[in-house]
């Protein structure tokens, strides 16, 4: 019961100090609170779109959603074209194509280097990686195409030196110029430059492709083999798809995008420390701007709390009701910082994004993180108000009223 009483005594003292108050006090802690709550989403959720946006790159243009490779004691996928017709037929599978390196070296003149020659089936290729899409010069690969390769921008350079990445490439090919391929049986053969692909992504930026049907003439031993089966799915069946999968062919290798993951590794932990560092920054600021006004509405107010202590106001009532005076000032922060944030904020930057070296990239906000974020306010303007009220009302009451 008397629980009850000093709850309900500290709400009304909440309430009154809130109507009465100063409105620019109520109006400025409350504006200062919906950014420090926007901050508190902005960055982590630029960050997470810039790491989702890496992982949409390296699922597609270098590991698609699932690749299959040959078993331990095998070289290559023997039967390729039954294994993509196995994995096409399982639920869900969008898509999926088989590859076979069949070179390791181009040169152009007297300038070559060490890049993976890839011989794939053209439109298949396309439908499970956005390479094809992605050509910035010249066309992807026709079937049947038996001369023509298409080089990413890693490897022609394409007269770009602006990107330390491509500076050890092969400096100014273009479509219509010829390249030596140095095939795995050690054999050379010249191909003319179709097109010249951009992913923004330096793995698969440094490949080249032919068609199957080229790889066929110049290695006739190549029949139906492949060294990968990259295999398109909706995001988050990955492993439902490998399970099916090897209920047809356990002999084979299986690993998903997240196995296969550690490319970007170093550069998602990157990412993740920082959107912490800010993180903790921003809720230090929330700390300080909720411990401030506390401080100084108490420093204000002090003989008014010992003329409520010594009427018989408990010291409880009146350190809960500069813990609700905070709790409403981050309700009220929070809901105007999500109407700012979803109205105006990623709006403004779906239409403008940042253009980071992987591509655009936008913000990347879920129900949870708002949730959780308002959740971490809440608890430290609580724990902000509560430390300076706690020692407000340890002054003896005389003190408090003469002092």
């Amino acid at each position: 019961m008397r629980l009850v009483q000093t709850i309900r005594t500290a709400a009304f003292l909440a309430a009154q100090a809130l109507v009465r108050g100063p409105l620019g006090v109520l109006v400025m802690t409350i504006a200062m609170m919906s950014l420090v709550y926007v901050q508190l989403l902005f960055i982590p959720s630029l960050i997470q779109g810039a790491i989702d946006q890496v992982e949409s790159q390296l699922i597609n243009t270098t590991t698609s959603s699932v690749q299959i490779s040959p078993g331990p004691d095998d070289k290559v996928i023997a039967d390729a074209a039954g294994v993509v017709a196995s994995a096409r037929g399982v639920s869900g599978v969008e898509a999926a194509t088989a590859a076979l390196r069949v070179g390791s070296e181009v040169a152009s003149g007297a300038t070559s280097g060490t890049w993976p020659v890839l011989a794939t089936e053209p439109e298949s290729y396309g439908e499970v990686f956005t390479t094809p899409s992605n050509v910035i010069e010249g066309d992807w690969l026709a079937t049947g195409d038996r001369d023509g390769i298409v080089l990413g921008i890693g490897i022609a350079g394409a007269g770009d030196t602006s990107r330390g990445t491509y500076r050890s490439s092969l400096r100014s090919v273009h479509v219509g110029d010829a390249v030596d391929v140095t095939l795995l049986d050690g054999t050379k053969a010249t191909f003319s430059v179709r097109g010249i692909y951009r992913n923004n992504f330096e793995p698969s930026d440094s490949r080249a492709f032919i068609t199957r049907d080229a790889a066929a003439e110049l290695l006739p031993s190549v029949g139906d083999i492949a060294t990968s089966v990259s295999i398109r799915t909706t995001r988050g069946d990955e492993q439902a798809v490998v399970d099916r999968l090897q209920a047809e062919h356990n002999d084979l290798t299986y690993e998903t995008w997240l196995d296969l993951r550690v490319v970007i590794d170093n550069q998602t932990e990157s990412f993740n420390l920082i959107k912490e560092i800010l993180r903790v920054v921003s809720l230090l600021v929330a700390a300080v701007t909720v411990t401030i006004v506390t401080y100084v509405d108490l420093v204000g107010k002090r003989r008014t709390i010992g003329i409520e202590r010594a009427i018989g106001i408990r010291s409880n009532a009146i350190v809960w009701s500069y813990v609700l005076k905070a709790m409403a000032y981050a309700l009220a922060g929070t809901a105007v910082g999500i109407a700012l944030y979803l109205g105006v904020v990623v709006p403004f930057i779906d239409r403008h994004p940042f253009s980071f070296p992987t591509g655009e990239v936008t913000l990347s906000v879920s129900r949870g993180q708002l949730r959780s974020d308002a959740a971490v306010l809440m608890v430290v303007a609580v724990a902000s108000a509560l430390l300076p009220a706690l020692r407000s009302v340890r002054v003896r009451i005389l003190d408090a009223i003469w002092k």
